[in-house]
């Protein structure tokens, strides 16, 4: 339970009311766990998701104030390893010279284009999944009250995505000599990936099967897969450029993966 609360409190900016010792060592080991985190900021997406619903008509303005919204909730560390990540990989220089890069706080060419081009693809996704559906696909519920596929993927893909840094921390070592995420990677191992996919798969599932039914579970499926594969994949990118992982591409690949289920979910809405 403590190692939950740590990375609740190391991982988002939600105001946690336990203030337990650090312990870096405890939050690697609870790291397995990270798609709960995914599950409590999909659930807030969701809830903010509902309301916006009903005031705002144009689902592309909806689509950009929930990316504001996920932004506070996460207080943007993640989206901060992508742009340095595309700062130091797009650099073409020697490994070293591109940890530095990617230490640096300061945001270079590549990183905002990342940044820019992210956001763009995120808002424009989102706001193009259109499945209609009664609200949470409970018959006693009134016809009228409709929620669309968007809210289904602000459900799951926030927990996809950890799941797949989970599977970076298992897959290689951390590339620096030492680091915040250091204990992160070196206390997960595959069994620890095993469970945070499982958690993130289970979850979805239940998801779609309860409040999205209209929707082939196959097709969900699908996008898991091709969303580890693809986290697979990544990994090993890494590993030749830079010798592992460091907490700038965990935070890369999280947000990554968010776009791949999500264009993935647009896709499947699409065939269904």
């Amino acid at each position: 339970m403590k190692g939950l609360i740590l990375l609740f409190k190391f991982m988002t900016r939600l105001p946690i009311p336990i203030e337990p010792k650090f312990d870096s060592e405890e939050l690697g080991k609870s790291m397995k766990f990270f798609p709960v985190v995914g599950i409590v900021t999909g659930i807030l997406m969701y809830i903010f998701y509902l309301v916006g619903v009903q005031f705002i008509g144009s689902p592309f303005v909806l689509a950009t104030v929930l990316v504001l919204i996920e932004i506070g909730i996460t207080g943007a560390m993640h989206l901060d390893g992508l742009s340095d990540t595309f700062d130091g990989i797009f650099s073409y220089r020697s490994k070293q010279k591109m940890l530095e890069i990617m230490k640096d706080s300061r945001i270079g060419a590549n990183g905002a284009i990342a940044l820019i081009m992210y956001f763009l693809l995120k808002i424009i996704i989102l706001g193009s999944i259109e499945m209609e559906t009664s609200l949470m696909g409970l018959g006693f519920l009134s016809s009228e009250l409709k929620t669309f596929g968007m809210g289904f993927a602000l459900l799951v893909s926030p927990v996809i995505a950890r799941a797949n840094s989970v599977l970076n921390c298992a897959m290689t070592s951390y590339a620096r000599s030492s680091g915040s995420a250091k204990d992160l990677v070196e206390q997960t191992d595959r069994k620890g990936a095993t469970i945070a996919i499982l958690i993130s798969t289970v979850y979805s599932l239940l998801v779609q099967a309860f409040l999205f039914p209209n929707l082939n579970s196959v097709y969900l499926v699908n996008v898991i897969f091709v969303t580890h594969i693809l986290g697979a994949y990544f990994v090993k990118l890494m590993e030749r450029k830079i010798g592992g992982v460091t907490g700038d591409t965990l935070g890369a690949v999280l947000e990554l993966s968010q776009l791949i289920v999500l264009l993935g979910i647009y896709i499947a809405i699409g065939i269904r």
